[in-house]
């Protein structure tokens, strides 16, 4: 006796088992065929909107969901912030990058003597909050500016090139008094954060150092939201001196209208998995009742009755790891078309798309052995005298 026939007979069951399966073959195929469709539509849904969430939120995040903003309020004496100022704000969010901007509208003068009204933005150092593409940023950079990537790309300016520029004025003789040309020193990489300016000047080139904006930079959407919290206790307490924004309040939306949509279509899906369920009973109740004396006769050989619960239960096991082990493979490579389009890479599974996974495989198996509990509870329950008479 071979290696394999030892270990196959110490499990009879599940040999009888198996051999039952395999006699009723296209009837076998169609129970776990049934199953293996509630398995994708469970596995293929919660894993593909899993992509779905993860995509966005890091969109967000792209967007500045890590950052606060921070500007002067309403109860506020001054309209903007002083070096004081920031130095409580720093105080308070702890080691977080506090950014102090000024920003306003200028126009640039053209070589025809037009202008086009433009958003400028005073600052110590753009690469704090955004990359460089092209050109370099020296240390001094006074008489020099920086240019954002879409800016440039429309106005067709690169790194070298001159802009003159001059504030707001009804009075073309002011203005003309006030202009002043600067040297393009970098371009920015593309970004898609939240309030971005057109161009960048350093803080020195400001009237006087008064802030109208204050970004405090995080590094997840928990620090954000713990950073904004301290900030709103401490300006606060009776008068609204700080008006504090971040994105966390949106990325916790998305979650949860993601997560309530996600669940809703997995519960459909989970819907499928009931009538496969309901067709294993009708297979396995066909089975019983075409072999009442097969198991008449293992009745009559010693078989007691959870005997023949177990041999029957096994029968629908199998028939639902057979549904499921299929199904999953489907779910993971439909997951995987969703993780290339959301995310562009196929193989990044999150956590939640292994869990929607590894959830249809289970609730597949389990709702395989919870229909064959009748079946096998009616076959046991068969007198081995009236099951032997057919």
């Amino acid at each position: 006796m071979s290696w394999l026939y030892r270990i196959v007979g110490l499990f009879p069951r599940l040999v009888i088992a198996r051999r039952n399966i395999s006699r009723a073959k296209a009837r076998s195929i169609l129970a776990a065929a049934s199953i293996l469709i509630g398995v994708v539509a469970i596995g293929a849904i919660g894993a593909g909107g899993a992509a779905f969430k993860q995509s966005q939120l890091q969109n967000i995040q792209d967007q500045g969901a890590t950052n606060v903003f921070v500007s002067p309020g309403l109860d506020m004496e001054q309209s903007h912030f002083d070096r004081e100022d920031l130095k409580a704000i720093d105080e308070t969010v702890g080691p977080a990058g506090v950014v102090a901007t000024k920003s306003k509208d200028m126009e640039i003068v053209k070589q025809n003597d037009s202008r086009e009204r433009v958003s400028v933005t005073y600052l110590d150092d753009p690469r704090a909050m955004y990359e460089i593409g092209r050109g370099e940023l020296p240390d001094n950079w006074r008489r020099s500016i920086v240019v954002s990537h879409d800016y440039a790309i429309d106005r067709g300016i690169a790194p070298g090139d001159r802009i003159t520029l001059a504030p707001e004025q009804d009075a073309e003789s002011e203005a003309a008094a006030a202009e002043r040309t600067y040297r393009v020193v970098a371009v920015l990489q593309e970004t898609q954060s939240f309030g971005s300016s057109s161009i960048y000047l350093p803080i020195e080139e400001a009237e006087n150092r008064h802030y109208s904006q204050v970004r405090i930079m995080t590094r997840s959407t928990d620090r954000a939201e713990a950073v904004a919290d301290a900030l709103r206790d401490r300006f606060n307490d009776r008068k609204d001196k700080v008006l504090v924004f971040e994105l966390t309040s949106l990325v916790r939306l998305l979650k949860q209208v993601v997560n309530g949509i996600n669940t809703f279509l997995v519960g459909l899906g989970s819907i499928s998995l009931l009538v496969a369920g309901v067709s294993i009973t009708n297979t396995m109740l066909m089975a019983v009742i075409k072999r009442r004396e097969e198991i008449g006769v293992l009745r009559a050989v010693g078989y007691g009755k959870g005997d023949i619960v177990r041999i029957l239960l096994i029968e629908s096991a199998l028939l639902g790891i057979l549904g499921s082990a299929v199904g999953v493979v489907i779910a993971a490579v439909v997951a995987a078309v969703a993780n290339s389009v959301f995310l562009g890479n196929p193989f990044a599974f999150t956590s939640s798309a292994f869990m929607y996974l590894a959830g249809a495989v289970a609730f597949g198996v389990f709702t395989s052995l919870l229909a064959g509990v009748y079946p096998a509870w009616r076959a046991a329950n068969e007198r081995p005298i009236e099951a032997l008479r057919g």
